[in-house]
């Protein structure tokens, strides 16, 4: 069996990197290549909160090797503001800059609110509105998410639970995939 394991971070516009990650000399601009060349893959927390230009897409693609990876996040207005409800428009604006990345786009992430809990129904919902073709992977901040018909729902869907230490509360550690994002 042949396992293959990305290694990243959520980001790489830190200037706290800058000295100790990226050299002193470095220009902003140039960050993502410096990162890139020393890891497979990187989170785009930023498309979480707005939907990336264009050109800022491009230019992301344009500043990393061939084999490099983002796994993208996915807006807060699908999860937080319609939490998962009516996904067919949102998903289409997402996707229309996401799938941009082309060969280099990893899995897709949807971090849901702490504060929101389980909804299966809606769930499936959202999952049957997912474009195929794509990996998906969801991170459940509240405990009502860890239960039997979720793991079976995301099975039978194709998709990962995110595995994640946040504040004092484990995520389960449940396979339902052929891969995992922690």
């Amino acid at each position: 069996m042949h396992t293959r394991i990305h290694v990243g971070t959520s980001g790489w516009v830190y200037p706290h990197w800058k000295g100790r990650f990226y050299p002193d000399d470095l220009r902003a601009r140039d960050w993502l290549a410096y990162y890139a060349a020393r890891f497979d893959i990187v989170e785009l927390n930023n498309t979480f909160y707005r939907l990336p230009t264009e050109a800022a897409v491009a230019s992301w693609r344009e500043s990393s090797p061939p084999q490099f990876r983002f796994a993208v996040k996915g807006s807060r207005f699908l999860t937080h503001m319609k939490k998962l409800k009516d996904p067919a428009q949102g998903l289409e604006r997402f996707f229309s800059r996401a799938d941009l990345l082309g060969r280099k786009m990893g899995p897709v992430l949807f971090q849901l609110p702490p504060h929101w809990e389980v909804n299966a129904d809606r769930l499936q919902e959202f999952l049957e509105a997912l474009p195929a073709g794509h990996r998906y992977a969801f991170e459940f901040r509240n405990p009502t998410w860890d239960s039997a018909p979720i793991a079976e729902l995301l099975k039978r869907f194709h998709a990962a639970y995110c595995i994640f230490d946040l504040a004092g509360f484990q995520s389960p550690l449940t396979v339902t995939t052929d891969f995992t994002y922690v």
